[in-house]
C-alpha cells in the first residue's frame, strides 16, 4: 500500500508541475498570478491613485512587500484571502495559504541598511511546479549571503526596472545575469497610464537589459508552464492590464511593439461609436464622431466601428509607450497603452509576380519576384505626410530588413512604402536560381524585431 501511494503521489505531483500559470501585470509591483485549478496569488496592489485599477478577482492569498501605498492595498482587493505580511518582517520566516508556502526574505529599499526608506521583504513561493520571487523595491546594491542562498535556483523573478526608488535598471540588470532566472519581469517602472514620475520608462527601461538577456514583449497576460519556460534567460516588458488593446494591424500580435507610421488596429467597447471607414486620401481624422488620440494628437483613421479601430501611428512619434485614448462624440470612452520602437514588422500578404496573392494553388515560381505586404517599417525617405497616399518619388526604408523563406535568408530588392497606399509597406524579394520551393513553407521579416509568419508557396 506504501508502494502505491508513493506511486501515486509522484503521479499528481508530475501533473502539478505541467499545470499551466496565468501571470497578470495590473501595473506598478502588482500581479495576480493564478494555476489552472489553482490558488489565485494578488502580489503588492497599489492605491487607485497610481493610476492602475485591481480587477474583481477573488484572491487567496495576497502578498505585501512593504509599507507603501504603491504596494500595501489589501483594502483594495476581493475575497477571502490570507495576508502574507512583508511589512514587519525582520528575519527569514515560511507561512502558508491556499496550499502555498511562502518565503518572506528581509531586506532592503534602500542602500543604507533601510534609514532612508525603511525595510523591503522579498517573496518567494512555488506554484504550478515553478519557483518565483517577487522583489518588491528592492534598493540594496548588494544582496546578501542569506538572501542569496533563497535566490539562486528560481524560475521567475519580478523585478522593479525604474531605478530611483530602487536600484538602477542597469544594477538590476546586473542581479538578472547574476541569478540567471529563466523569466524576469519586470515592474515599477513608469507607464503611459501610471507610476511615479521619476521612475524610468520605456525604451530607458528595457534597454537598460539588451544585450545581456533577451528583451521579449507581452501581453498584459501570459500563461506559462514548466514546459514553456525559455531555455535562456528572458527579460518580459509586459502590458499593463485594460480593457482596450492596439496592435500592429498586420499581425494582430498582443503586447507586440508597433512602429512609427505603421498601421495599428484598437480593439476595445467604444460605446457610440458608428461603423464607417475613410472613403478617400489623405485620411481623416475622425469618422462620424469616432477618433483617437495619440499621445494627445489626433490621428489619421482607415476604419472605426463599437469594436475595432484601424489608423496610422503618426510617422513623428519616437519610441516610447503613449496613451491612445478613443473619444466619440469628443468625450472619452476608452483607452491603452502604445509601446513604439523603430520598427516592428507585421506582415498582410505575398504576392506573386502577377499580382495574385500567393497560395498552395497559385505559388510564385522561380525567377520571379514576390512582393510583400506588411506594415511597421518605421521612418522612411523620403518622409509622406500622415495619412497621406505614398506616391510620386518611392519611399525607401531608412534600414532593409532580413527576411527569411523556409530558414534561407533571401535578397531584398526594394524596401518601402507601397505607392497608392498610406502605412503600408513593401518589400520585393527576386526568388532566383537557388530559392527553397515547396508548399507553406515559413516566410519572416526581422528588422528590430521579428514578424509573425506568413505561409509561402514556391515552385520550380
Amino acid at each position: 500500500m506504501k508502494g502505491l501511494a508513493y506511486f501515486l503521489l509522484t503521479i499528481v505531483s508530475a501533473f502539478a508541475q505541467d499545470a499551466n500559470l496565468s501571470i497578470t501585470w495590473v501595473g506598478q509591483a502588482c500581479f495576480i498570478v493564478k494555476a489552472d485549478g489553482g490558488a489565485t496569488v494578488i502580489v503588492d496592489p497599489p492605491v487607485a491613485s497610481l493610476g492602475y485599477a485591481i480587477p474583481a478577482v477573488a484572491a487567496d492569498a495576497v502578498t505585501i512587500s512593504h509599507n507603501h501605498t504603491d504596494h500595501n492595498n489589501s483594502a483594495g482587493v476581493t475575497g477571502k484571502f490570507t495576508l502574507i505580511d512583508g511589512r514587519p518582517t525582520t528575519t527569514r520566516q515560511e507561512m502558508t495559504a491556499a496550499g502555498l508556502t511562502f518565503t518572506l526574505i528581509p531586506g532592503f529599499h534602500d542602500n543604507a541598511n533601510g534609514t532612508v526608506r525603511g525595510p523591503n521583504t522579498i517573496v518567494r513561493w512555488t506554484q504550478a511546479g515553478l519557483k518565483m520571487a517577487h522583489f518588491g523595491d528592492l534598493g540594496q546594491e548588494q544582496l546578501t549571503a542569506a538572501q542569496l542562498a533563497d535566490l539562486g535556483d528560481l524560475d521567475i523573478i519580478f523585478v522593479p526596472a525604474g531605478g530611483f526608488f530602487t536600484v538602477s535598471p542597469e544594477r538590476m540588470a546586473q542581479y538578472v545575469t547574476e541569478l540567471r532566472p529563466r523569466v524576469a519581469i519586470l515592474m515599477h517602472y513608469r507607464t503611459a497610464i501610471g507610476g511615479p514620475a521619476q521612475t524610468a520608462g520605456l525604451p530607458a527601461v528595457a534597454d537598460a537589459f539588451t544585450p545581456a538577456a533577451a528583451v521579449v514583449y507581452k501581453p498584459s497576460t501570459v500563461t506559462i508552464n514548466r514546459a514553456t519556460l525559455p531555455a535562456a534567460t528572458e527579460v518580459w516588458v509586459m502590458e499593463p492590464r485594460l480593457d482596450t488593446v492596439a496592435v500592429n494591424a498586420a499581425s494582430f500580435a498582443a503586447g507586440k511593439p508597433v512602429a512609427p507610421g505603421s498601421l495599428v488596429s484598437v480593439f476595445g467597447k467604444f460605446t457610440g461609436a458608428s461603423t464607417g471607414q475613410a472613403q478617400s486620401y489623405p485620411l481623416p481624422r475622425k469618422i462620424g464622431e469616432t477618433e483617437v488620440l495619440v499621445d494627445g494628437k489626433a490621428a489619421p483613421l482607415f476604419y472605426a466601428s463599437a469594436g475595432q479601430i484601424n489608423l496610422q501611428l503618426p510617422a513623428g512619434t519616437a519610441p516610447g509607450q503613449y496613451v491612445a485614448e478613443v473619444r466619440v462624440g469628443g468625450q472619452a470612452v476608452t483607452r491603452t497603452t502604445v509601446t513604439v520602437i523603430p520598427s516592428a514588422p507585421g506582415l498582410f500578404a505575398a504576392a506573386n509576380a502577377d499580382g495574385r496573392i500567393n497560395s498552395v494553388a497559385n505559388p510564385a515560381k522561380r525567377g520571379d519576384t514576390l512582393t510583400i505586404y506588411g506594415t511597421g517599417q518605421g521612418t522612411v525617405t523620403p518622409a509622406v505626410e500622415d495619412g497621406a497616399a505614398a506616391g510620386g518619388a518611392l519611399s525607401s526604408s531608412l534600414v532593409t530588413p532580413l527576411v527569411f523563406l523556409a530558414g534561407k535568408q533571401m535578397p531584398v530588392q526594394f524596401t518601402g512604402l507601397a505607392p497608392g497606399f498610406a502605412g503600408l509597406w513593401q518589400i520585393n524579394v527576386p526568388l532566383g536560381p537557388d530559392a527553397p520551393t515547396g508548399t507553406d513553407m515559413e516566410l519572416t521579416v526581422v528588422s528590430g524585431a521579428s514578424s509573425n509568419r506568413l505561409l509561402v508557396n514556391v515552385r520550380q
